[in-house]
């Protein structure tokens, strides 16, 4: 494998250890870019190479080849050092969840880590900045019409923390365009890959590989995380002067979770899960998790929040970037084998 620096430009990764930063590093380094990528603590440095594992045999030499430095984005003082001499930083670090007692911290991490991080690039003349933020951070249509890049966010609708997180995060983001930054911004849908098999979506091949029973009537977006990080070097560097002042909303295909459920569970040879969950159930059940927890003093492992999020009925347009360049999604169907492969090979 070639990690030869063919590229002087000094890039930096922050979120560089979670699944999307991973391959995101991993991209860059085999590029032949030069790479600084953030972490939080040295077990973190471990999951990336865990995370790598899956695209390479030799995951020490990427680690090595990547310059490493310990910092935080909801810390201004750790920033500006971190910052020295780098052209472009890709925006991986975010923080999810539905329950409602991680708002204050996960809006601490999304949108003022975010602000943080953008003073400090302004601050250290960083040129540009790819910001990732979700279709969560999106506008939603009249049932039935697709969710594009133009959808409005409406203030007055219901929204889960996690979208106003990422909405608000994205504004920071265009802010600092607007004050001098170089900027373009992905809205991926759900990411599909490996990674922590516990969390994100690598738990649905978890829990449907443990016999998950039940889906919901949901209707959402998902694309390769292959794909969105192949998205983003090619936006931000090749491509970057006809991209930058643009979002472009990243999805491959739009599935239900029993579509989805089935698709997984046929890939890891296992039973689909059968029975499908309605919404009054939903609610039962999320207020029958939110006692035990409260009992447990655990998180819930359900909440409202990710209830409403398994029942919308949501598509979603990601075919600005194949008419822009010469770009393809990945088909699901073989993304989601080639994940679950991943996973019985991690059992």
């Amino acid at each position: 494998m070639d990690t030869d620096n063919k590229n002087s430009d000094l890039i930096l990764v922050t979120g560089a250890t979670g699944m999307l930063g991973s391959r995101v590093v991993y991209d860059l380094v085999v590029s032949g870019f030069r790479v600084r990528a953030i972490y939080r603590n040295q077990m973190r440095i471990s999951q990336f190479e865990k995370n790598i594992s899956y695209y390479t045999d030799y995951p020490e030499k990427i680690t090595l080849a990547v310059e490493w430095v310990q910092a935080d984005v909801t810390e201004y003082a750790s920033l500006p050092d971190t910052l020295k001499g780098v052209k472009t930083v890709y925006h991986c670090a975010a923080m999810v969840s539905f329950y409602k007692p991680d708002r204050p911290l996960m809006y601490e991490v999304n949108i003022y880590g975010t602000e943080k991080l953008v003073d400090a690039c302004l601050d250290e003349g960083v040129q540009r900045l790819c910001h990732v933020s979700s279709v969560a951070a999106l506008g939603r249509t009249e049932e039935g019409k697709m969710v594009d890049e133009e959808t409005n966010w409406l203030p007055g609708k219901k929204h889960t923390g996690y979208s106003i997180a990422k909405h608000h995060s994205e504004m920071e983001a265009w802010r600092g365009m607007y004050e001098g930054l170089e900027v373009v911004v992905v809205n991926p849908s759900i990411i599909l890959g490996p990674g922590e098999w516990t969390s994100g979506s690598p738990a649905f091949f978890n829990q449907i590989f443990k016999g998950l029973k039940f889906y919901t009537s949901g209707i959402t977006g998902f694309v390769d995380l292959r794909d969105v990080s192949k998205a983003m070097l090619l936006l931000t560097n090749e491509h970057f002067s006809i991209a930058k002042g643009n979002r472009y909303l990243l999805n491959a295909s739009n599935h239900s979770y029993k579509e989805m459920f089935e698709m997984i569970a046929r890939a890891l040879h296992v039973k689909p899960p059968s029975v499908k969950v309605g919404k009054p159930l939903l609610g039962v059940a999320w207020r029958a998790a939110l006692v035990v927890a409260k009992l447990s003093g655990k998180k819930p492992l359900m909440t409202k929040e990710n209830v409403r999020n398994a029942s919308n009925e949501t598509l979603f347009d990601g075919s600005r970037i194949e008419k822009g360049f010469a770009f393809k999604y990945r088909n699901i169907s073989e993304t989601v084998k080639e994940v679950a492969d991943m996973y019985r090979r991690n059992l």
